[in-house]
């Protein structure tokens, strides 16, 4: 086992949560916060697991980010990365923090976006304000629908209300050698669809 000398901040943990597992057998240190579990599923000499959700205050229930980076020294010229998977609490939680210390303590976040409904035009304006801050700092190298989620049918394509979204820091990439696929997702052995629903492709459709 390496010894990466980073850390990976995962925020939501289930009884199941294999993310955490291989970040921590690659040599990460993983620092998990959830409330609604009583221990973190997996016995790994890399894995801290505490109690709290993530929030906007510090209590016996809860932690904000802010406090939860402060308090697990994360050192800023690491390639940390951020796992966030709270249920619809991430636009709580980016609301009410400044978004540029993500690109300060992360080299790559990876947040499971809830509630993505493009026809609830209230909810769109505010997740929409959201995500155009994190592409300040932050350019996405993969997305998928989670097929487990809410799927419909809008203006000629399918869509999910939960995306699985990847990015990179930009300064570590160069932008102008990207080049973005016209279906995305739908990667073996990156993308675990529920097998019991149709995967959804993601296609781009320019106006």
């Amino acid at each position: 086992m390496s010894n990466i000398d980073a850390k990976a901040l995962s925020l939501g943990v289930s009884d199941s949560s294999p993310w955490d597992l291989e970040m921590a057998q690659r040599g990460f240190k993983v620092i998990e916060y959830d409330a609604s579990i009583e221990k973190c599923p997996y016995n790994h000499e890399n894995i801290v697991f505490h109690k709290k959700f993530i929030g906007n205050t510090n209590n016996e229930n809860t932690i904000t980010l802010a406090q939860a980076l402060k308090d697990n020294n994360l050192d800023e010229s690491k390639s940390n990365i951020l796992q966030c998977d709270i249920e619809n609490c991430e636009w709580d939680m980016l609301e009410n923090i400044d978004i540029s210390i993500l690109n300060k303590y992360f080299s790559q976040v990876i947040f499971e976006f809830h509630g993505c409904n493009p026809e609830e035009q209230d909810g769109f304006e505010k997740r929409i304000s959201l995500l155009k801050k994190i592409n300040e700092y932050f350019v996405p190298i993969h997305t998928h629908f989670h097929n487990h989620g809410k799927i419909f049918y809008s203006q000629g394509l399918f869509f999910s209300t939960t995306l699985e979204v990847s990015y990179l820091r930009k300064n570590l990439i160069n932008l102008n050698i990207v080049k973005y696929r016209d279906v995305a997702g739908g990667f073996k052995n990156l993308d675990f669809p529920w097998v019991s629903n149709p995967e959804i492709p993601i296609r781009f459709r320019g106006y």
